[in-house]
Formats: C-alpha cells, sequence, structure tokens
C-alpha cells in the first residue's frame, strides 16, 4: 500500500491510498495512519478509490487505527471504498465498523461541514 497524498484539513487528516508493491510490509501505511492519529483533527479520512484488494495488513492497521481513534474521540471515514475492499474489510469486523462514505463530500458532511453556513 502506497500513501499517494496526504493533507491537513481544517477538520480532518486526509490519505489517499494506492495499490503498492505485493508482499511488502505495509510500513508506509502505518507510518501515515499514526501521522493521522496524532494530527489533532476530529476526524481521519481515508480514500481507498484507487485500490482493488487490501491485504491482511493492511486490514489490521486500518481496524487498529479506528480503535485507538474511537479511544480519542476521532472518527476513521473510509472513502471511494470499491464493493470488495470494503468486504474484505468488513469480514475481519471484531466490533463497530468505522464509517464508509462514498465521496468526499459525504465525509465532510458526516464531520458536519455540511452545516455549516
Amino acid at each position: 500500500m502506497t500513501v499517494v497524498y496526504h493533507e491537513l484539513l481544517p477538520e480532518s487528516y486526509l490519505l489517499i491510498l494506492a495499490p503498492g508493491h505485493e508482499g511488502r510490509p505495509e510500513t508506509g501505511l502505518a507510518y501515515w495512519l499514526n501521522r493521522a492519529q496524532h494530527s489533532g483533527k476530529p476526524a481521519v479520512w481515508v480514500d481507498c478509490g484507487m485500490l482493488r484488494s487490501l491485504s491482511s495488513e493492511a486490514i489490521q492497521l486500518l481496524w487498529n487505527t479506528h480503535y485507538q481513534l474511537q479511544e480519542k474521540h476521532v472518527q476513521l471515514v473510509l472513502v471511494h471504498v470499491p464493493e470488495h475492499v470494503r468486504t474484505a474489510l468488513l469480514e475481519q469486523e471484531q466490533g463497530p465498523a468505522p464509517c464508509i462514505v462514498p465521496t468526499l463530500l459525504d465525509a465532510a458532511q458526516q464531520a458536519g461541514w455540511g452545516q455549516m453556513a
């Protein structure tokens, strides 16, 4: 898994993921998820739109991040998740799942941005 983009937004930390080299450790993903967790933002958005699959290590990292963020009252929001990636992620479900939304606009609305104005 490769993080191709990361940005600190006003109310979230955005990561955009792309497929990495198969069989390699998910150290890049772990690094950026850790950075996002410590960003102080109330939400971490992970855009999965470029992915065709998730390694078991990536799935475990996302679940672990979800639980760690919940303890801090921070929300993990997965965006543009292809159905087969969603299925693989939810097969490993060990409790309440992270929020999964179809678009970044939906993620913003989930965070309450749509209610501002």
